[in-house]
């Protein structure tokens, strides 16, 4: 007999102007568009979840991960600025996002535009001013902002991302006889900064 766990991962995505950053300018309002509001894994099942050892942030974590879903993020301005798209929610220090009391959450991003341009990614420090390296593909952990780079931090009217979310589960979440829905709730929040 397989034990059953009905499992939702919600994103609700909010455009949130962080008011207490001092380069964000209050007058200026961006839109944050996405293609999903909210991430539903339905019914998951032990046997049918890949079994994995994975490593976020220099943690491992061993249990079972869903298949992967995907969100596009776009942050549209009116005028020229550094976006900084940052994920807030339950975390597991600053390493993995929290799902239940059993599970984490990774998001990574990737496929990123900037006025349609294409463009790497960094996850920096919230706050850092430097930016210099990026990549196609960087995991976006708690308390990081992931910000638009080629050589420097990129300033554009959109940027545009994929956010690629895995839940992980260890067995503990399967130790229960009745099926369970539990939720948790991240918010995409954009700062802005002035593009020179």
């Amino acid at each position: 007999m397989s034990l059953i766990i009905h499992r939702t991962c919600l994103l609700l995505l909010a455009c949130i102007a962080l008011s207490h950053a001092p380069s964000v300018l209050a007058e200026e309002e961006c839109q944050v568009v996405s293609s999903v509001k909210n991430i539903n894994n339905g019914l998951l099942r032990r046997e049918t979840m890949r079994a994995v050892s994975t490593d976020i942030a220099g943690k491992t974590y061993r249990g079972y991960a869903s298949s992967e879903r995907e969100i596009q993020v776009s942050v549209i301005c009116p005028a020229v600025r550094k976006i900084r798209l940052q994920v807030d929610g339950p975390s597991r220090g600053n390493r993995a996002y929290r799902f239940s009391d059993n599970g984490a959450l990774k998001i990574t991003a990737k496929e990123a535009r900037m006025d349609n341009g294409v463009v790497q990614l960094a996850a920096v420090p919230r706050g850092s001013a430097q930016v210099t390296a990026g990549a196609a593909e960087v995991a976006l952990p708690p308390d990081m902002s992931l910000v638009a780079v080629n050589g420097s931090e990129m300033a554009g009217k959109q940027l545009a991302v994929t956010l690629s979310v895995v839940t992980y589960l260890n067995d503990n979440a399967f130790k229960t006889g009745n099926t369970a829905e539990l939720e948790e709730m991240l918010t995409v929040n954009y700062v802005t900064l002035a593009a020179q």
